[in-house]
């Protein structure tokens, strides 16, 4: 999903979508990158320079995906303050 959203505005550079996801090793983003591209969400596209550059961008599967993912992202956006005292209370009563 992060990767989906990742490249919601514009084809992106592995270490641009890298930046944008944060903390997620190489080996991980690329597995997820090529799983992603087999399933038909996203396309890579190489250009042979130099450098050669790699970039990754939504096919209109992904698009959709993007669409229908955005709803959920902004909801369980409005619902942190809630997450946020459902978890203060579970750890309260936990420490009792």
């Amino acid at each position: 999903m992060i990767i989906i959203l990742a490249l919601e505005d514009e084809p992106k550079r592995f270490g641009d979508i890298k930046r944008c996801i944060g903390d997620v090793t190489q080996s991980v983003l690329t597995e997820n990158l090529r799983g992603l591209q087999r399933d038909g969400y996203l396309t890579r596209t190489v250009d042979p320079g130099p450098p050669i550059a790699v970039s990754y961008g939504l096919t209109p599967l992904g698009q959709e995906l993007l669409e229908m993912l955005k709803p959920l992202v902004y909801w369980s956006h409005e619902q942190m303050d809630q997450v946020k005292a459902a978890r203060l209370s579970y750890e309260r009563e936990q420490a009792k």
